[in-house]
């Protein structure tokens, strides 16, 4: 089956190696990319910062970026991890304590709550990017907690002009991938300039949660399928 894999670089290459194991053939089409904001990452925590949480490999990826003995007060923090993917990017950057959230922010900040109940009022480290989702930070607002977003990359969308587009989507991948709103989103915008040269009409979209799939046009939504948890190895399921 030719799958479109939309996420951003290097996130793609994984996931289209694992398509080739499973026997489908990728199409690469990166939709977004990360533009670094490493400097928001020079000064170290807060005083008394008992976690560090993220919701995105990519925080890790910056963070990397860091000099080692700039870099060493973030790793001496139990890091908190949204699912398992940016786990594991956790402990590949350094981290050795991380605990595993169920794959959104509200679980996130149920996990972080309940862990970090004994001192309450110490800050929570979080290492994001924009734009985000809210869910995380109110959950914990709501709940009374000292939150030091530290938003260290910003997404962008990815340029491709008529040409690149049109080879990559025709024939039309039977099934395309969407990881994030702004990704839903922009498969939206490239819909409604290809619409007339390109047939979207069999394509299936597979989202990593029912919130994106709300992301994507409304005649596409009916075609849309989404996991029960955010997670890309349940999501592949779906092919």
């Amino acid at each position: 089956m030719r799958v479109l894999v939309t996420r951003p670089e290097p996130a793609s290459a994984r996931t289209a190696a694992e398509l080739e194991r499973r026997g489908h053939e990728p199409i690469l089409l990166p939709l977004m990319q990360a533009v670094q904001q490493p400097k928001v990452l020079t000064s170290p925590p807060l005083p008394g910062a008992t976690a560090l949480a993220v919701t995105s490999a990519e925080a890790m990826r910056v963070l990397q970026t860091l000099p080692d003995d700039a870099r060493h007060p973030f790793l001496a923090l139990p890091l908190f991890a949204v699912g398992r993917a940016t786990a594991r990017a956790a402990r590949e950057a350094g981290f050795q304590d991380v605990s595993i959230a169920d794959g959104d922010g509200r679980s996130l900040a149920r996990l972080l709550i309940a862990k970090t109940d004994q001192n309450p009022g110490a800050p929570i480290l979080y290492l994001t990017g924009t734009p985000r989702s809210p869910e995380f930070e109110t959950t914990l607002a709501d709940a009374g907690r000292i939150v030091d977003v530290r938003a260290c990359y910003h997404m962008v969308p990815t340029a491709h002009d008529d040409t690149e587009l049109a080879r990559k989507l025709t024939p039309m991948p039977e099934a395309i991938l969407a990881y994030s709103s702004e990704t839903a989103l922009r498969i939206g915008e490239i819909f409604e300039e290809t619409q007339a040269s390109l047939n979207w009409s069999e394509a299936r979209f597979l989202c990593l949660s029912e919130k994106i799939a709300k992301a994507l046009p409304k005649e596409f939504q009916p075609r849309a399928r989404w996991p029960m948890e955010p997670r890309e190895d349940l999501l592949l399921l779906l092919l």
